[in-house]
């Protein structure tokens, strides 16, 4: 009899774990024939670094959408499709912001400008009247003064939470792993009076496999109480519950077959461009809460031919902005990736995607796709699939 209990426990655990193995799904993201178009002003770009989807408490939903030339935040009606408002910013004259980089919305009554100034942030309400400066303090992080850099597509940094910004810090140089290690990466602001503060939060040791300095970079996300940081050139995500210390969790792409690189920022615009499309990094990071799932774009390296170094300027950049070919992952509610779609070529634009109710939209207006438009706004919407037995 005591030898028959321990056989019967061993033999439960052998089924138990080949019915979780059978049952176990992975997922996918599947094109669908749905797609909405919007209107682009004639003084307009159909391309943004800079794009939100913000939902109010009502239901009633925007795509909010700035157009750095003319220093405006358009505002599309997503049940209309229709341009409802746009806020422009002087860029001359008593009320000046300067060239806006970046905004987020928090409401309609706070809204947080980014500009090239770099050293304050601009609090605005939907009419574009300017509510609060917040000037960066004389504050050191090592060896430099802190100073403010968003984008909501890669570099999403400004979280605002019951009266507080909390500020991810980028900074002006590349330390190798080891002295990355004495930054701070995140500033606290209290919105009433300015008052700003380092947390004791620090860089992990972000570089390549053979501890060299690399593009350092992320976005910061909070989701149920945790930071999530997302570094581009880092397999792994960092996740904080009280801005003292990380946990790390593994997130590699199956396409990244390179490791970073930094290449020689002084060797010249063709070089660093070719270096930065020949080696992967990982872009966007989407939290789909409909689903319970999160979506990290990652941008395996292509190799590049030598004709990339007779290109022009223009040329460059646009190769740069958008990346032939990127992949999707997709992670559980635990971070673990549950699947990844690659992305046909020179089809989707890797900086323009938002997550609503419906699915995941990625826009298609990518240069060399042959249904591009400039004057359009596109988006293909994306639904999650699920793959039976195939494991991940």
């Amino acid at each position: 009899m005591r030898n028959i209990l321990p056989l019967t426990i061993i033999t439960i655990i052998y089924f138990c774990s080949c019915t979780r193995n059978q049952d176990k799904s992975s997922f996918t993201l599947l094109p669908t024939d749905s797609k909405i178009v919007f209107t682009v002003p004639k003084d307009c770009k159909n391309t943004t670094s800079c794009l939100q989807y913000y939902a109010e408490p009502d239901g009633n939903a925007f795509l909010c959408y700035l157009n750095r030339d003319k220093n405006k935040i358009l505002f599309y009606n997503m049940n209309t499709l229709e341009l409802s408002f746009e806020i422009e910013m002087p860029q001359k004259g008593p009320n000046v912001v300067g060239r806006i980089s970046s905004f987020v919305i928090h409401n309609f009554d706070t809204i947080m400008l980014t500009t090239g100034q770099m050293n304050v942030l601009y609090l605005i309400d939907s009419s574009g009247v300017i509510k609060n400066k917040y000037p960066a303090d004389n504050i050191m992080n090592g060896a430099y003064n802190i100073y403010y850099c968003n984008s909501p597509s890669t570099h999403r940094n400004l979280i605002i939470k019951n009266g507080t910004i909390y500020v991810g810090m980028h900074l002006l140089t590349f330390p190798d792993p080891e002295e990355i290690q004495l930054f701070k990466i995140c500033l606290r602001i209290n919105m009433k009076n300015n008052e700003q503060q380092l947390l004791p939060l620090a860089y992990p040791p972000i570089g390549s496999i053979d501890k060299k300095p690399v593009y350092n970079y992320f976005s910061t996300h909070l989701i149920d109480n945790k930071f999530i940081y997302n570094f581009i050139s880092s397999h792994d995500l960092y996740i904080s519950k009280n801005l003292e210390n990380f946990r790390k969790v593994p997130v590699k792409s199956k396409f990244m077959k390179k490791d970073f690189l930094l290449p020689d920022l002084r060797s010249g615009y063709h070089s660093v461009i070719k270096s930065n499309l020949e080696h992967g990094t990982y872009g966007m990071f989407l939290n789909d809460s409909y689903r319970n799932v999160f979506y990290r774009f990652a941008y395996p390296g292509v190799k590049m031919n030598s004709s990339i170094m007779s290109l022009n300027i223009p040329e460059l950049i646009n190769l740069n902005e958008f990346r032939s070919v990127f992949s999707i992952m997709i992670l559980d509610s635990n971070l673990e990736i549950i699947g990844e779609q690659l992305l046909p070529e020179n089809t989707y634009n890797k900086n323009m995607a938002f997550v609503n109710e419906n699915g995941l939209y990625i826009s298609t207006n990518h240069p060399k796709n042959p249904e591009f438009n400039p004057d359009s706004l596109k988006f293909e919407l994306f639904k999650l699939g699920r793959i039976k037995n195939k494991d991940y």
